[in-house]
């Protein structure tokens, strides 16, 4: 194989790089919902902090991949760095498409857990103005 220590820096730098541009992406995300979301509702949903809290952990997982592959001895330690970044790349876009999709999947489940309680107020609300129909209804025929 190639330069041993030569080699093993660059995973070190690769590693070191992964993680930045992973941290970078959650810091990227936070930002965003400081500059686009109400004060409000930042601080006070506990909804919120979950979703936060669960993307982070998607986009941050670590990548296994890259070391999984078999590296070619004739291939030189650039091209292999290069290799590697690809599939650095190519991971860190599949756990942010992971932690959308994650996202869409909660904000479904809380959404359909809204609209039940609202058509169960509505079906109260409505039972309730049926009631008052009725009563007014029987006070007018008196």
């Amino acid at each position: 194989m190639g330069n041993e220590p030569e080699e093993a820096q660059m995973e070190a730098a690769l590693d070191e790089t992964e993680e930045g541009l992973s941290e970078d992406i959650c810091e990227f995300i936070e930002d965003h919902i400081q500059e686009n979301l109400p004060e409000s509702l930042q601080e006070s949903s506990p909804l919120l902090q979950e979703a936060r809290q669960g993307v982070r952990r998607r986009i941050q997982r670590p990548s296994v991949s890259a070391r999984l592959e078999v590296q070619n001895p004739e291939e030189s330690i650039w091209a292999r760095a290069l290799g590697r970044f690809q599939v650095i790349l190519q991971s860190l876009q599949q756990r942010c498409w992971d932690a959308l999709t994650w996202l869409r999947e909660k904000a479904v489940t809380f959404l359909e857990a809204i609209c039940s309680v609202v058509k169960a107020v509505l079906g109260v609300l409505t039972d309730f103005c049926s009631s008052v129909g009725q009563l007014f209804g029987n006070l007018i025929q008196v």
